[in-house]
């Protein structure tokens, strides 16, 4: 059964209460070691207490959480570790629908994915964005929504069933489930001032959403600062280490890219093994994955291990499928 998804200020009380002992709380998780992802380390002999699906308390015991209700999981010799969050990811790629990708990914620790529905919004517009949001509503995956930006792709070069543009864009910044724009693909268009897309790109910063981008020429000069300039906090086509490093440097998050069509990862990881940079602009997404994929490898569990023998440290690896993309 779906559990309900509480806001925080819904549920203050009960987390306290849970906290202090003086209510039961729904799940208490025993004796694990907990993966820090706020401070970078890990503790040995962690409780954690859940209510109304949130943690209500984290320590070295939980016990005055436990009532006649209670669902205690010992977690000896086991990590506890952050739900796992996917930045970007196109879910038509896998060829299945939100339901079934749920069953997919989160069985493998994928708790969140923020999706960008630019195949469905080719084919039916804004009514296929609406039909895969209203389906994530009935799923265990937490589904966050970036908002198609270049529908059509290439205008004039091919048909679709559909076409977004700045009114379809700003009408979407007013749905809650939308948090941002999707991949900036018409970088040209962002650097010499077409008007279409910095409309976009306006309705969403009016609305205070983020945009994601999609910049892949091989320039780390004038062209990408002026890409960065616009706004524009992420980006996922990174295929060598330098396109990397300049992202990051700019302030532009650098999503490490492991999927079934583009495997980055082996070179983009020596921006942090190599040059030892702070990666709290260093994440690590799929953007695409089929489904032999997710059969024969997993979702980003396997990411995280690639990025481990790549030489990324451990928890660093975790933080980039965790604190940093919720960052």
């Amino acid at each position: 059964m779906l559990q309900k998804r509480y806001q925080l200020a819904q549920v203050t009380k009960q987390l306290v209460a849970v906290a202090m002992g003086r209510a039961a709380a729904d799940v208490v998780i025993q004796n694990g070691r907990l993966v820090n992802v706020l401070t970078g380390e890990i503790q040995n002999g962690i409780d954690v207490a859940i209510t109304h699906g949130r943690i209500a308390y984290v320590g070295e015991d939980a016990s005055h959480a436990i009532g006649d209700n209670t669902q205690v999981v010992d977690a000896t010799d086991h990590y506890i570790v952050p739900g796992f969050m996917d930045g970007h990811i196109h879910i038509e790629s896998s060829m299945i629908t939100v339901s079934e990708y749920s069953k997919a990914v989160v069985p493998h620790g994928t708790t969140a994915v923020y999706m960008d529905p630019h195949e469905i919004a080719n084919v039916l517009g804004l009514p296929g964005i609406r039909l895969m949001i209203d389906e994530s509503k009935h799923v265990p995956l937490r589904v966050f929504v970036a908002m198609p930006s270049c529908v059509p792709a290439a205008p004039g070069f091919e048909d679709t069933g559909a076409s977004i543009g700045p009114e379809e864009v700003r009408e979407a910044m007013e749905w809650e489930e939308v948090v941002g724009l999707g991949e900036m693909m018409n970088f040209p268009g962002v650097i010499y001032g077409d008007e279409r897309m910095h409309a976009e790109l306006e309705a969403t910063l009016v609305a205070n959403k983020t945009i994601t981008g999609h910049f892949s020429l091989p320039d780390t000069g004038r062209a990408l600062v002026a890409y960065t300039a616009a706004g524009i906090r992420c980006d996922h086509e990174s295929v060598r280490m330098e396109d990397a490093l300049a992202k990051m440097r700019l302030g532009m998050y650098a999503q490490f890219r492991e999927g079934s069509a583009w495997h980055d990862l082996k070179e983009v990881a020596r921006s942090v093994t190599e040059h030892r940079i702070d990666t709290r602009l260093a994440t690590l997404v799929s953007d695409d994955t089929h489904p032999h994929t997710l059969i024969e490898h997993g979702h980003l569990d396997h990411i995280v291990r690639r990025a481990i023998e790549e030489g990324i440290n451990p928890v660093t690896a975790i933080q980039m499928v965790t604190l940093n993309v919720a960052e």
